[in-house]
């Protein structure tokens, strides 16, 4: 199979990292109470699929709740985009853009 070529420049501001590579668990909650799944995070976002659809342009509230303990952080953000994923079962993936740089470390690092 041929690999994907990409048109353009990689418009990443940073490195994306599984959740099983973080501190935080998979499942979080944008508020006021859709739970999500996160697929990937970096300093500056979060790729999540979700049974709701996100809003484009919208304020996002996305809190996180560590893998260990239950010590929990609110990231604020933007909505930049939302598509279904899947139709059966209806099926969303949204990326959310932080206000600010959230600290993504790497769990047991």
């Amino acid at each position: 199979m041929a690999a994907l070529k990409r048109f353009g420049p990689d418009r990443r501001r940073a490195a994306r990292v599984e959740p099983a590579e973080t501190a935080w668990q998979a499942e979080a909650v944008v508020r006021p109470g859709l739970v999500v799944q996160l697929l990937n995070i970096s300093a500056s976002g979060v790729l999540v699929a979700s049974s709701g659809r996100l809003r484009p342009g919208r304020a996002a509230e996305l809190q996180l709740t560590a893998a260990e303990g239950d010590s929990r952080l609110l990231a604020r953000g933007v909505v930049c985009r939302c598509q279904v994923a899947h139709l059966a079962p209806l099926r969303y993936e949204g990326a959310i853009v932080f206000d600010r740089p959230l600290p993504v470390t790497v769990a047991g690092g």
